[in-house]
């Protein structure tokens, strides 16, 4: 596992959406991590900050010689192939 999957694992990320928050469950994809939100609220993302609509996908990854993580975010079709 990379150190940079790890730390982010370790910071114990969470999905908040109506006053409730759950730990957000990242599934490993092509170097990246990634999170959808299956329900139809929007949750906001902590601590990166980040609100995903109920639908889309959060993908998480880190560029060699980069001083931040890269985040981006899909809607639910985006993602299709």
């Amino acid at each position: 596992m990379p150190v940079w999957v790890a730390a982010l694992i370790a910071s114990q990320c969470q999905a908040t959406a109506a006053g409730r928050d759950h730990e957000i469950r990242w599934k490993c994809e092509g170097g990246r991590l990634l999170y959808t939100n299956s329900g139809p609220a929007t949750e906001m993302i902590e601590p990166l900050g980040v609100k995903l609509k109920g639908g889309h996908t959060i993908a998480v990854s880190w560029v060699p010689k980069e001083t931040a993580y890269t985040i981006e975010v899909f809607r639910q079709f985006d993602c299709c192939a």
